[in-house]
């Protein structure tokens, strides 16, 4: 294996590594002091807390005019680049990631906000599905150029939704405003690196991501909108994986308690697949609710499982009582 004759030198002495750091502290420092930097940090922590964007000017100014987005975001780039060209093996202190087409920088983040730099590279992209979360997003293109498309869901009934389009053409200083409830961007093709300054908002409390196949309209996939709910989500199905047999109560009793659809849903398929006198018996309950949103799912699924297995009414009958 060749190592570069840089990162052999950590090997011995650490101190290139920490003067490369530093360097990128400093970045950081410098670039804090420019002209409407301090600003910038103080309006995101106001919009993390709920504020509307009209409250925080300088979100305002950068995210609905011209200009002041593409004058902090080259201003961060000298700063870091210079210390980059000094210190190659320095690391920018952000968030990123690369899936070879795609690239995400998450640059700062107060309360319920954040804010991003995202690129796409040249090419066509393929959609096969449409993806919808309880969030507000604003979008400043500061370069490149790119085909894409508004996606509105013009109508939603219980698994399914229907679209409406409307194409766009994406230049330097195009403003974005979207509501992703009911609204997500799809970029179709770059002609040119496309870079954008995202502002991103969760809901105070979010409803579960949704989705939906481009084609049929489908509901493909459902997530919890919430990151601690999602963790939970994630257990319970590698519970399930596991064949942890034991954990069937604990999901009888998620899936019956109030809180996100998303993670109940899961629950109770779990527990189905598990146990199925226990999980039939909590499907039941479910969809005997008049008030609960899982109700009409539950009901359907409590339906299909019955014509499939007739035998599960001699069990509804016997282990869940109206």
């Amino acid at each position: 294996m060749q190592v570069h004759p840089d990162i052999a030198a950590l090997r011995s002495d650490r101190a290139p590594q920490r003067e490369a750091q530093e360097a990128m502290l400093a970045a950081g420092e410098a670039w804090a002091r420019e002209p409407g930097a301090a600003d910038l940090q103080s309006a995101l922590r106001a919009f993390g807390a709920g504020a509307p964007l009209e409250a925080c000017p300088m979100l305002e100014a950068m995210f609905t005019g011209s200009g002041e987005a593409e004058r902090l975001m080259d201003l961060m780039s000298r700063h870091y680049c210079r210390a980059m060209a000094a210190h190659p093996i320095g690391h920018p202190p952000f968030r990123q990631g690369f899936d070879g087409t795609s690239t995400s920088i998450l640059l700062a983040s107060s309360g319920r906000a954040q804010l991003m730099l995202q690129a796409k590279e040249p090419g066509t992209m393929i959609h096969p599905g449409y993806m919808f979360c309880d969030a507000v997003r604003f979008d400043a293109v500061l370069g490149g150029a790119a085909d894409a498309r508004i996606v509105r869901m013009a109508r939603r009934d219980g698994t399914t939704a229907g679209f409406s389009q409307e194409s766009l053409v994406l230049r330097a200083g195009h403003r974005l405003a979207l509501d992703l409830a009911s609204e997500t961007l799809v970029v179709d093709e770059v002609q040119s690196r496309f870079v954008v300054l995202r502002l991103l908002r969760t809901a105070a409390d979010p409803q579960p991501g949704r989705e939906y196949d481009a084609a049929s309209g489908n509901l493909m996939h459902q997530s919890a909108g919430r990151i601690g709910t999602s963790r939970r989500e994630a257990t319970i199905a590698l519970l399930g994986r596991m064949g942890r047999t034991d954990a069937v109560p604990a999901m009888a009793r998620v899936a019956l308690e109030e809180g996100d659809v998303s993670m109940r849903w899961q629950a109770l398929r779990e527990a189905l697949a598990l146990d199925t006198a226990t999980g039939f018996c909590a499907l039941n309950t479910v969809a005997r609710r008049k008030d609960d949103p899982l109700a009409r799912e539950a009901g359907a699924l409590r339906a299909r499982l019955l014509e499939t297995y007739p035998m599960l009414a001699e069990l509804e009958a016997e282990q869940c009582p109206a």
